[in-house]
C-alpha cells in the first residue's frame, strides 16, 4: 500500500488540495520545532566516541517502548540521492495490517494530546484503539495549554498552561507558562493535575522534555529583551530545584512556538544526557545548525563546555538554507541508547517529481546516514514525513507519512486506527489534513 493509498483507506476521502497539503505541512513543522517540531538539537554528556553506547542502555525487564525519546514531530525528510553514502541500501518499508497488535505492542499504549485550537480539551487515548480515556480540563486561571512532555512508562506527563496572549502580539513574546503533572492509572484513565513547583517569569520557551524516570524536566528559552545566548534549565520534578547553562554568544536553541508545543529537547534513557539543537545565521541569511548532547550531570554555567557536538553537516540542519536542495526538516530524534537519530529528510528534485522524502537514520558516532526505512518521490507536498517517538534502541517508531501517523518498523509500516487519527488530523473544509491536537508518547 503506497501513502496515497493510505491517506485515502484512512481518511476516506480525496487527498487535501495543494493549499490544505502546504498549510498542514507548516502546522506539522511549527508543532514539531516546538518540540520536533519536528526539531533539532542536541545535549552533550561528556561522550567520547563509541563508549557513548555503554550507558543508557535499558533494563532488561523494561518493555521495548520504555524509555523512549518523547514524541518530536518531524516534518520533512531526507533524500535518498543527497546522501551520497556509497552501499546505502534504499528500502521503502512496506505497509502492514492496521488491527496488528504486535506491531502497537511495540510503542506506548497511551498519549496525550493538546489542542492546536484555545476552547478544544486536552485528550487522553489509548494508541491501538483511538478509544478516548478522558480528557483534561484547564486550571484556573489559564486560558490555554501551550507544552506537553512524556516520561518513559508511558503514564507520567507534563503539561505548561498558559494565558492568552493579547490581540496582535507579535510571536514569540514573553508569557507566563505553569507546569503541571498528569499521572494515568494503569488503564490510562487520567488523575488530577499536580502543580509542579517550577516558578518562571515571563520567558519564551523553546524546547521541553521530560526525563524518562519522570524525575527532571528539561527546559529550553530564547533570549528576551538585550539578553544574547539561549539557555537551557533543568528542574527537578520534587523540589524545584534547578540547573542552568547558557549558550555563548548569539544562537537559538529550540524552535519558535506559535500554538502548542512539544519537544525541542530530547533525553537519552540514561536520565542524564540531553539532546539539543543550536541554530545561528550566517550574514548571507542562512541558518545553519549543529547538534549536541549535553551532560546534565557536569556543573552548571557554559552549554557549550559541557556539551559534545554530534557531526551531522550543518548544512543539512537548521531552517533556511540558501540554495539547498535537501536537509533535514526540524530536528532528529535519538534512540534511547544514544546510537542513532533517525530523521525526516528532504530533497527537491526535477519535475514532475519535485519533492523526495524519506525517514532516515544516522549514526550519533559519525553522523552519516545508515539505513532508509521509507522514500519516496512527488509532485506535491501531501507525501512529507515526521518523527514522533522513538523507542530504545530504534527498532520501533511512531511517524508521519502525509497526515497519516503510524507505526515504523525496520520492515513494515502500518497506520493507527482511524479513530486515533481523527483526534490527531481534521478530516474535512480547507484546513483538512492540519493538526488540531499535538499528541505526546
Amino acid at each position: 500500500m503506497d501513502e496515497l493509498s493510505a491517506v485515502q483507506q484512512l481518511l476516506a476521502e480525496p487527498p487535501p488540495g495543494p493549499d490544505a497539503v502546504e498549510a498542514a505541512r507548516q502546522r506539522l513543522e511549527r508543532a514539531a520545532q516546538g518540540r520536533t517540531p519536528l526539531r533539532t538539537r542536541a545535549p552533550g554528556k561528556g561522550w567520547h566516541g563509541p563508549a557513548r553506547a555503554r550507558r543508557a542502555l535499558r533494563s532488561r525487564h523494561w518493555p521495548g517502548w520504555l524509555a523512549p525519546v518523547a514524541a518530536a514531530a518531524a516534518v520533512a525528510g531526507v533524500i535518498i540521492a543527497s546522501l551520497g553514502v556509497s552501499g546505502l541500501i534504499l528500502r521503502s518499508a512496506g505497509s502492514g495490517p492496521a488491527n496488528s497488535s504486535g506491531v502497537f505492542a511495540k510503542v506506548p499504549p497511551y498519549f496525550v494530546a493538546i489542542p492546536e485550537v484555545s476552547g478544544r480539551p486536552v485528550v487522553v487515548g489509548a494508541t491501538a484503539t483511538g478509544a478516548v480515556l478522558g480528557t483534561v480540563a484547564l486550571p484556573t486561571p489559564h486560558a490555554e495549554f501551550t507544552w506537553v512532555a512524556a516520561a518513559g512508562d508511558g503514564r507520567t506527563f507534563v503539561l505548561g498552561a498558559s494565558p492568552r496572549l493579547h490581540p496582535g502580539t507579535s510571536v514569540p513574546a514573553p508569557r507566563l507558562v505553569k507546569f503541571y503533572r498528569l499521572v494515568l492509572d494503569r488503564s490510562g484513565h487520567p488523575g488530577r493535575l499536580e502543580p509542579l513547583p517550577i516558578h518562571l517569569k515571563k520567558t519564551i520557551i523553546s524546547g521541553l522534555a521530560l526525563s524518562p524516570d519522570g524525575s527532571k524536566l528539561a527546559v529550553s528559552f530564547l533570549p528576551v529583551r538585550r539578553q544574547i545566548g539561549s539557555k537551557i534549565q533543568v528542574f527537578s520534578l520534587a523540589t524545584g530545584a534547578r540547573q542552568e547553562w547558557v549558550w555563548p554568544g548569539r544562537g537559538t536553541i529550540g524552535s519558535v512556538v506559535i500554538l502548542a508545543g512539544s519537544g525541542g529537547l530530547q533525553w537519552e534513557a540514561d536520565n542524564r544526557t540531553l539532546m539539543f539543537e543550536v541554530m545561528t545565521r550566517t550574514t548571507n541569511g542562512n541558518e545553519p545548525a549543529q547538534l549536541y548532547l549535553l551532560d546534565t550531570a557536569a556543573p552548571g554555567g557554559g552549554l557549550l563546555a559541557s556539551s559534545t557536538r554530534i557531526p551531522v553537516p550543518s548544512a543539512e540542519l537548521g531552517r533556511l538554507h540558501n540554495n539547498a536542495k535537501h536537509r533535514i526538516i526540524g530536528m532528529p530524534l535519538i534512540s534511547g541508547d544514544g546510537t542513532t537519530l533517525v530523521a525526516p529528510f528532504y530533497h527537491e528534485a526535477a519535475p514532475p517529481k519535485v519533492f523526495g522524502f524519506t525517514i532516515t537514520e544516522f549514526s550519533v558516532h559519525t553522523g552519516k546516514p545508515t539505513r532508509v526505512l521509507y522514500q519516496r518521490r512527488t509532485a506535491t507536498e501531501a507525501a512529507s514525513t515526521g518523527v514522533w517517538w522513538v523507542n530504545t534502541r530504534a527498532t520501533a517508531m511512531i511517524v508521519v507519512r502525509g497526515p497519516v501517523f503510524g507505526v515504523q518498523t525496520p520492515t513494515t509500516f502500518t497506520p493507527l486506527p482511524l479513530r486515533t487519527q481523527r483526534l490527531f488530523v481534521t478530516r474535512q473544509g480547507p484546513m483538512a489534513g492540519s493538526l488540531i491536537r499535538l499528541p505526546a508518547w
